[in-house]
């Protein structure tokens, strides 16, 4: 798929299977600028206006490339030195990825915007308005939870490990935020008149006479890279290696190293951990050591750093390559967004690189569309794996922090791994928070709602509030609370918790109210628009999912290691004997007991075979 008129043709393939027409139709729709849309607009269902609505989307992407993507740095970074051991592997702070700009993409760099500048000033006179606290209790707090039916809990465990490899902010040292609490609200006692939330820290290098919004920096790498593995930083990247045969640190009991210090596992990047996380990070931590010893096999004098390099290489690409082909379309549930991504992902990745003349980094808006929260549960039932029976409810926070290896210690990797399986994520809607985030107690001895830091974080970081970042992304503005949702009596209190005034209304708030989706679709519109624009930058922005992509770099082993690999592959490498459970399971993300067999389409013959032992009882 190298030549360049086959890839141009495979684009074309995607645009006509998202439109579900013939390429070249109604090409004239491609030449309305989305600005051109009526201010008064209510909110375009693209989705249920055949071609011309795909088009009116496509069209949207395309000024989304052209306009919204925008670098924050006043004077780009002075160059950091690479050497020859650089060109086929990934460094640890993220440098000399683009040998041209060698520090972009790198940890400490920047966050971009997908809005203007001059739309993305923080008001500081309205950060508390209205009350974060107050709109957590009254539009995000779960009464019984709202489920997504066709995902497994895999799912919301999965996007976690993913955030951790592409941001963190850095707080302040300085004087936090201090949020209101009402007299009523039952933190009030324990806390007093106020919540303290730590400030954003500020880019030290960012000033006034920048004449820019402020800036903030990102503790890890921009790349997709692995790095929630393998650290941002030289010492912690050092203290996860044995340092032979290119492997990382497992106990013989297949459980992360603890540090003495936290009580938490020790590995790339730790923060917010519980339960998910500990299964995800033991389980690519083992599939770099698969990949280190294969390699190794196939290249007895390599040496360990060698080894490493290559493995963490492979690694991260199959990370990336779940999350495309196996995690988006399984929460993006349609027939045509599977083909789209399985097409990216052949397309795309091993293809040209494109900066769009912006040094590349992730951006504040991208952070804001991932706050979801919702997806997590307050608990999760435990079964076993061969009978199904019940073995107990635990709770998430029976799963933080210090106390998530215990629990695959007590109940064992297979009934656990089973049970995340066999249960569903929470819908990204309001009233749908998991009520201990509402209360989370850290391991410092912080009380914190996350609900109202997520709004918090937003208005701080200069992110515009809901009608206005529609506005920025060329997306109709909503007029009245009832053209979010159909749901009236949710409009209602929205109505009441913002006076009346739309224009208040915080940007994940609306993205979680948004009503109006297309079937299937497990996030809102307006957080699909920067999906499309974000998600392949990543790629193409990378010279190791590009111009790099390739078995010189990769090694011819490594690249059919990643063709051969997915989400249901690398389970059952590390956990076999969930094999029979997962005979019709073909992609982990769906739930467990219904049949996602022939996900690949390489698969459907396996799967008829599979389908054939099971209906005649035999294993």
């Amino acid at each position: 798929m190298k030549n360049t008129f086959k890839r141009r043709l495979m684009l074309a393939a995607i645009t006509c299977a998202i439109a579900g027409a013939p390429s070249g139709a109604q090409a004239s729709l491609w030449e309305k600028d989305a600005a051109e849309e009526p201010a008064d607009t209510p909110i375009i269902r693209w989705w249920d206006d055949g071609l011309a609505g795909t088009l009116h989307l496509l069209q949207s992407v395309t000024n989304l490339n052209k306009n919204n993507i925008i670098d924050t740095n006043g004077t780009y970074p002075e160059n950091v030195a690479c050497d020859a051991d650089t060109a086929g592997a990934r460094t640890t702070e993220g440098n000399c990825n683009d040998l041209d700009q060698t520090r972009m993409g790198s940890e400490g760099m920047r966050f971009g915007r997908n809005v203007p500048l001059n739309s993305a000033y923080a008001d500081e006179a309205m950060l508390m308005e209205p009350n974060p606290r107050m709109i957590s209790r009254e539009l995000m707090t779960r009464d019984d939870i709202k489920e997504v039916d066709f995902l497994s809990y895999w799912a919301a465990a999965w996007i976690q490990f993913m955030t951790h490899d592409w941001f963190s902010h850095r707080d302040d040292a300085g004087a936090p935020h201090e949020v209101p609490l009402d007299a009523d609200d039952p933190l009030a006692s324990e806390l007093g008149g106020s919540m303290a939330i730590a400030k954003t820290e500020v880019d030290p290098t960012w000033t006034p006479y920048e004449n820019t919004p402020k800036a903030y920096t990102n503790r890890l790498t921009h790349w997709w890279d692995g790095s929630q593995l393998y650290g941002s930083d030289q010492a912690v990247q050092d203290s996860l290696r044995t340092f032979e045969g290119g492997k990382l640190i497992i106990e013989p009991s297949g459980r992360l190293a603890v540090n003495p210090e936290t009580g938490l596992p020790v590995t790339g990047f730790s923060d917010n951990w519980w339960l998910g996380l500990q299964m995800f990070h033991e389980l690519f931590v083992k599939e770099h050591n698969a990949i280190a010893e294969m390699l190794a096999a196939k290249h007895p004098s390599w040496t360990d750093q060698q080894l490493f390099n290559k493995a963490r290489l492979i690694n991260a690409a199959i990370i990336a390559k779940i999350h495309t082909v196996d995690w988006t379309p399984a929460i993006l549930k349609t027939t045509n967004t599977k083909l789209a991504l399985n097409l990216d992902w052949e397309v795309v990745v091993g293809g040209d690189k494109n900066l769009r003349d912006t040094p590349y980094s992730l951006t504040e808006e991208f952070v804001a569309v991932y706050r979801m929260h919702p997806l997590i549960r307050d608990s999760v039932d435990m079964v076993d794996y061969q009978s199904g029976k019940m073995i107990k409810a635990v709770s998430t926070t029976d799963q933080a922090f210090q106390k998530a290896p215990g629990v695959l210690d007590s109940l064992g990797n297979e009934n656990v791994y089973y049970s995340f399986g066999m249960t569903h994520p929470g819908q990204l809607t309001p009233h749908n928070y998991p009520k201990f985030l509402q209360e989370l107690r850290m391991p410092d001895g912080r009380v914190l709602d996350m609900a109202a830091l997520d709004i918090l974080r937003d208005r701080e970081r200069g992110v515009p509030r809901y009608n206005e970042f529609r506005r920025q992304l060329k997306m109709p503005p909503i007029n009245d609370f009832t053209d979010i949702t159909p749901d009236r009596a949710l409009a209602e209190k929205m109505r009441e918790v913002y006076n009346n005034d739309v224009e208040l209304i915080d940007t994940v708030v609306g993205q979680l109210a948004e009503g109006y989706r297309p079937d299937g679709f497990g996030f809102s519109d307006t957080t699909f628009r920067i999906f499309t624009v974000m998600a392949p930058r990543r790629f193409q922005s990378d010279r190791f999912y590009t111009t790099d992509f390739n078995e010189q770099v990769y090694t011819k082993e490594g690249m059919a290691w990643i063709k051969d690999t997915n989400f249901r592959s690398v389970i059952l490498r590390h956990e076999p004997e969930l094999g029979k459970k997962m005979a019709l399971v073909g992609n982990p993300f769906f739930p467990w007991d219904t049949d996602s067999c022939d996900w690949r389409i390489q698969d459907k013959l396996k799967c008829d075979y599979r389908r054939l032992k099971l209906r005649f009882g035999r294993d």
